[in-house]
């Protein structure tokens, strides 16, 4: 038996390179790794092998190697243990072209039950129930990783990996039909094959939901992945007004029946001092879309400054990742190219086809519109930057990567840099999905999972604030407001649940969470009708029934982030055993009590919840949101 003996923490490995584990001194719990996750393959990983470990050696006092043979390949982890941190790393030889491992493999506690933490949307817990499944993702989009982490959670103990490589990553977790369940990252080939070393983070922490999310949120700080609202504001004073805004979200499609500064000024009238509106243009490469049959939304210069005026401020609807091909060359030459020379399609709505550009014209096509197009605006929303992760561009003619591919690595700097040219003039940045990889360049990221508990596999868990609240906005995704039932309820894959037009639960997660509501007061939107890519167009009117409650419940959420939406999270807890009941905590001393059942719990009413601090923002100690 090979074994490194540090104070803290423990490594042991049988010489053969089988039963890898690291052993928590303080805490006493053995975390070993389940060798079914050592896997390898050549797609997705939908269909993967598992490696075969073929030996064992010690590198040094404080390093341990772990040798697998890989389908004929030879890779190699070698675990450092690095003060408070195991580092792992991935050593592959370079005839592993289109190869992808996983790092290092998933984690469970030696005889004691224990729980994932998953930062799927907020973030997820999960105990393994449900039914057996197996999910890969990547990050961000609306069912991938908001963060680079998985979270162990044992009785005594708690464990926390972090991929700190994490350009070429997928991620894979489920359970099989003994109860076993697994959750780990995959590395993938850049440009065809793992040219760089992978690597990975192993922390062990207190067994809960907040040391995990503490101890990722100062590697975050440490690494300078971290700027606080204090920081923002002093660099883009502008950013004050986020706080006890309301999200306002105006539809896609221009709409000749609504008079948009009347409606903002009857929003103003009805108490929302502060108010985030969007869009009110397409910011694209070509003009002229049509969605449900109706021409994209362009407010005048005049109705911005109307708008403006009111104190509230404006944001257009950025689209730059993809582009309709107009038959001109100057788009086609724009377009990102895959390995086999092609151009890649991408959305579609009716008869419109979108392909993807690659990310290197962006940076220069935004410093040009906050010159011009946008010029009024005074907040930048980007439609699915952040959310549509990084990709590959094999094309050779592109100016900035002449001659030569570039990799997702490069293409998360040129995302990174557009995002960047959003913030001109000191504009707040959004985009979809959130995704910390963009934590410097964004302000607010979107989409959110309802809460359900109970018998639902995944209860949502305010991960992401707990990390971020100080630093970055969690909307809902502008389809999921308050009053916007079209969406429905998504199910995925019958393990959580995400949608809108659920006010009472909406608003409550809001104040739990510390975040702004999210309505939809006025204006049209297009729709898929379920029938391939045709669309229609749905609306909404101030005076709507629907409206009329979602902002009912919308005004005090507002008041309370007016005051806490600068402040650490820095607890949270479940507070009955069905998980409906919970309640977080930050750093002015503001305490939150959310009860999402319908039964009344203590002194928190159901659909309720109950505020203990800082109440003089919402007038009275206790109030329940009613229909």
């Amino acid at each position: 038996m090979l074994a490194i003996d540090g104070d803290l923490i423990g490594l042991t490995c049988d010489e053969s390179g089988a039963g890898l584990s690291l052993v928590d001194r303080r805490r006493r719990t053995r975390w070993v790794i389940d060798d079914q996750t050592v896997v390898f393959g050549n797609s997705r990983m939908e269909a993967h092998e598992v490696a075969v470990p073929i030996g064992a050696r010690l590198l040094a006092d404080d390093t341990l190697a772990v040798t697998y043979d890989a389908g004929g390949i030879k890779i190699e982890y070698e675990y450092q243990v690095v003060g408070d941190f195991v580092e792992v790393r991935l050593l592959v030889p370079e005839v592993s072209d289109g190869l992808r491992i996983a790092l290092p493999g998933s984690f469970a506690p030696d005889g004691e039950r224990s729980k994932l933490i998953l930062p799927i949307m907020q973030g997820m817990l999960w105990d393994g129930r449900g039914e057996p499944v197996s999910i890969v993702c990547k990050e961000a989009v609306h069912r991938g990783f908001s963060m680079p982490l998985i979270g162990y959670l044992a009785e005594r103990g708690g464990l926390l990996f972090t991929a700190e490589t994490r350009d070429d990553l997928l991620w894979w977790y489920g359970k099989d039909s003994t109860g076993r369940k697994w959750a780990t990252s995959i590395q993938t080939p850049s440009l065809g094959s793992l040219r760089y070393p992978r690597i990975g983070r192993l922390y062990l922490t207190e067994p809960s939901i907040n040391a995990i999310a503490k101890t990722y949120r100062r590697k975050v700080i440490a690494q300078g992945r971290f700027l606080s609202w204090e920081e923002k504001i002093a660099q883009r004073p502008g950013l004050e007004r986020l706080f006890g805004a309301l999200m306002c979200f105006i539809g896609y499609c221009r709409d000749d029946e609504v008079d948009y500064v009347t409606g903002c000024a009857r929003l103003k009238q009805y108490g929302f001092d502060r108010a985030l509106v969007y869009p009110a243009r397409f910011n694209i490469y070509k003009d002229g879309i049509l969605m449900g049959g109706e021409p994209a939304i362009s407010l005048t210069t005049d109705e911005v400054e109307a708008i403006r005026a009111l104190g509230y401020d404006v944001a257009p609807w950025t689209w730059i990742n993809e582009a309709l091909d107009d038959g001109s060359e100057k788009v086609r030459r724009m377009y990102r190219r895959g390995p086999d020379g092609e151009i890649i399609p991408h959305w579609a709505i009716d008869d419109q086809q979108w392909y993807l550009v690659c990310s290197t014209f962006m940076e220069e096509y935004q410093k040009q519109a906050v010159r011009t197009k946008i010029a009024d605006c005074t907040w930048d929303h980007f439609d699915v930057l952040a959310c549509n992760t990084v990709g590959e561009c094999y094309a050779l003619d592109h100016p900035n990567h002449l001659g030569r591919p570039i990799p997702r690595s490069n293409d998360r700097e040129w995302v990174r840099k557009a995002l960047l040219a959003g913030q001109a003039d000191g504009r707040a940045v959004s985009s979809e999905n959130f995704n910390d990889a963009y934590s410097l360049e964004c302000d607010l990221m979107s989409v959110k999972a309802l809460p359900r508990y109970g018998s639902a596999p995944f209860w949502p868990i305010p991960l992401t604030m707990l990390v971020y609240h100080d630093s970055i906005i969690h909307s809902w995704w502008e389809m999921h407001s308050y009053n916007n039932h079209w969406r429905g309820a998504n199910r995925w894959p019958h393990f959580f649940e995400y949608g809108g037009g659920e006010p009472r639960l909406q608003s409550a997660l809001d104040a739990l969470m510390g975040c702004p509501p999210d309505v939809f007061p006025f204006g049209s939107q297009y729709g898929y009708a379920g029938r391939g890519r045709e669309t229609f167009v749905f609306k909404y009117r101030f005076d709507d029934p629907e409206v009329q409650v979602a902002l009912a419940h919308a005004l005090p959420v507002a008041r309370l982030h007016r005051r806490i939406g600068k402040q650490e999270m820095v607890h949270f807890d479940f507070l009955s055993d069905d998980g409906y009941v919970q309640e977080t905590a930050f750093a002015d001393g503001t305490r939150v009590v959310a009860n999402f059942s319908r039964d009344v719990y203590g002194n928190t009413p159901g659909f309720g919840y109950l505020l203990t601090r800082g109440v003089d923002c919402i007038q009275g100690e206790r109030w329940k949101v009613t229909d």
